[in-house]
């Protein structure tokens, strides 16, 4: 069997040309379009590229998308390669979405020459991408409505409940400090929150906290302090249980009793671990009732949460200022 000689650069530039199933497309520094491969005209549903040979690139784009050749082509005529996604119908009037690459083609003496674009079709995955977002949207419009729903049914029982009046009143606040945390959750378009430059354990507190007393100015009561790290939806509303719980207790029972109570959140992030200490401080002289030793519901609640949920570990006692509860979680139990 014979040996064959190795093919040259341009005649794998033209076999990888003619092979590519995206449209690609050779572009003179002035914006000319000077060449399309077979599957790019038939992609663009062009009849005769001859017709448009010459003719310059920008003017097959729509007005709103002609600022983003021109700067394609800047870069490219700088050396430096582009991308970006625009939509833009085919020669026969299709409706398209393109994903696009610019890039330069040097000479010898390493200077941009000619320019290379390769525009790959995602229409599809914009079409999905649309339906994901209306379907995301008309999800947390439904969960805003049935968590307003759910609270009315509960103030209307709340009002004939009697001795169940304190159940009442507890289920109502875990259900609104879920409602918040997953209103932080939530896409920011879909929300009245201002958008996060990144979802944080510390973002999420400042939301779940902040009705209860306040985090910033004179009237402040609860200092968050420590490091911050992402955090993804499934711990969101086990952290939400959480600390709504803490805080709720807090004023019906601790340190938000009083106005000169107050709360430490210190946040620390160490070998893999979080830590997180609760630590409330009353005015000397204020008494506490000393539940430690009664294990009820939301007690029970805490320590489920973080040890069965988040794989962490839970303590709590109570001190001469007030309750300390220290908890720990992996880092990666936190962020997913």
């Amino acid at each position: 069997m014979g040996k064959h000689e190795p093919l040259s650069l341009s005649a794998l530039a033209a076999s990888f040309f003619d092979a590519s199933t995206d449209c690609v497309k050779v572009v003179g520094l002035s914006g000319d379009l000077l060449a399309m491969n077979a599957n790019g005209v038939c992609l663009m549903e062009i009849e005769d590229f001859e017709s448009l040979r010459g003719q310059p690139w920008v003017g097959f784009w729509p007005p709103a998308a002609q600022h983003l050749i021109e700067n394609a082509l800047t870069e490219a005529r700088a050396g430096r390669g582009s991308r970006f996604t625009a939509d833009c119908p085919t020669a026969a009037g299709t409706p398209k979405s393109w994903e696009v690459v610019v890039w330069p083609v040097l000479d010898d003496l390493g200077q941009p020459a000619q320019v290379i674009s390769i525009s790959r079709d995602v229409t599809a995955q914009q079409r999905a991408e649309q339906q994901r977002q209306l379907f995301t949207r008309e999800l947390a419009h439904r969960m805003k409505n049935t968590f307003a729903v759910v609270d009315g049914v509960i103030a209307l029982s709340s009002r004939s409940a009697g001795e169940a009046r304190t159940f009442v009143d507890a289920l109502r606040q875990r259900l609104l400090g879920l409602g918040r945390a997953i209103a932080y959750m939530a896409p920011p378009e879909f929300t009245s929150l201002e958008a996060p430059a990144e979802r944080s354990v510390q973002g999420l507190l400042q939301v779940l906290l902040g009705p209860y007393g306040g985090l910033e100015g004179a009237e402040r009561q609860i200092f968050l302090t420590g490091d911050d790290m992402p955090v993804g939806p499934d711990s969101t509303t086990i952290l939400a249980l959480i600390f709504n719980e803490l805080a709720t207790n807090a004023l019906k029972y601790g340190a938000l009793t009083s106005p000169e109570g107050r709360v430490d959140l210190h946040l620390e992030a160490a070998a893999e671990t979080l830590r997180m200490s609760w630590s409330e401080a009353l005015p000397a002289g204020t008494l506490i009732a000393d539940t430690t030793g009664k294990r009820g519901f939301g007690a029970a609640l805490l320590e489920r949460a973080v040890v069965k949920q988040l794989g962490g570990t839970f303590e709590r006692a109570l001190r001469p200022g007030g309750i300390q509860v220290i908890m720990s979680a992996p880092l990666k139990a936190i962020a997913v």
